[in-house]
């Protein structure tokens, strides 16, 4: 099945429809990265972010120890900030690669959505 990137917003929008695939930008978050760099933007998965209580539950489940590491508290980013990075890669060939354009593409609706309504988000990853 594979991982997959997916938006997260700090409350829900009635009217967006939020899901997408995702699973295009976690095989190919490497070369988004180096390209959002290369533009000049910040990449994609420094806007990662996990409730630290939800880490723990997955470290756990994994058979980890949570308890030996100190996770950091939940970070939420601007629609705008988001915004950026997503445009620039969207006309960047990094962001043509396999169903990646589609990611990007839902990845601008959902912002932009959330940035007219000042609602801020950040990226999850589902396993």
């Amino acid at each position: 099945m594979g991982a997959a990137y997916y938006i997260v917003l700090e409350r829900e929008l009635d009217g967006v429809k939020t899901d997408m695939d995702g699973k295009s930008l976690s095989r190919h978050m490497d070369a988004l990265d180096e390209a959002a760099r290369s533009l000049g933007v910040k990449p994609l998965s420094e806007f990662f972010s996990a409730d630290p209580a939800e880490a723990a539950a997955f470290m756990a489940d994994e058979g980890m120890e949570p308890d030996d590491l100190e996770l950091p508290p939940l970070q939420h980013y601007t629609a705008a900030d988001g915004l950026v990075t997503v445009r620039a890669l969207v006309n960047h060939e990094a962001g043509k690669a396999d169903d990646v354009g589609q990611d990007l593409s839902d990845c601008e609706r959902i912002l932009t959505a959330a940035d007219q309504h000042g609602i801020r988000w950040h990226f999850a990853v589902d396993f």
